[in-house]
């Protein structure tokens, strides 16, 4: 892995995210392929980058908030872009979006617009054909409708019951 996919300034938050977004696609992948694949662990991503420095925190509550609401999630991805079955995103682009839902509007970890931007940048570092505009879109799309905003919220807090 290339320090091109990192900021300059290393920031321990965008490495969380980096390394979280690695952890889920790894899994994703043995799931989706039933493979026996050893799940990600970041150590050996961040010995590859020479980095040590990453926000623990944030990388352990965006791997369980995704996975704890991924089903709702998933259900408001499909209603924005219904002409985008879940099962035809590009992985990568389909974790990128969870991550920044769960992040900026479930979590509430991170202002909302800073977790569309860190979607995007996410997206244009590894992406193999950037999908900034779909990702900004949908995201988008969430934080100008408070209803929609509503919505993900109840239906995460009706899968905490």
């Amino acid at each position: 892995m290339s320090d091109d996919l990192l900021p300059p300034t290393k920031d321990p938050r965008h490495l969380a995210r980096l390394l979280a977004l690695q952890f889920l696609y790894t899994k994703y992948f043995s799931q989706k392929y039933d493979i026996d694949n050893k799940v990600f662990e970041p150590q050996s991503l961040l010995e590859a980058i020479d980095e040590v420095k990453f926000d623990k925190w944030l990388y352990i509550k965006i791997i369980e908030g995704v996975e704890e609401h991924q089903d709702a999630i998933d259900n408001l991805i499909q209603e924005i872009a219904p002409q985008w079955p879940i099962d035809q995103l590009n992985p990568i682009n389909l974790i990128i979006l969870r991550i920044g839902m769960w992040e900026g509007f479930v979590g509430n970890i991170t202002p909302p617009k800073v977790a569309i931007n860190e979607a995007i940048e996410l997206d244009k570092a590894l992406s193999t054909v950037s999908n900034s505009a779909f990702i900004n879109g949908v995201l988008g799309n969430i934080f100008a409708d408070q209803n929609l905003q509503k919505r993900l919220k109840d239906s995460t807090k009706k899968e905490d019951k």
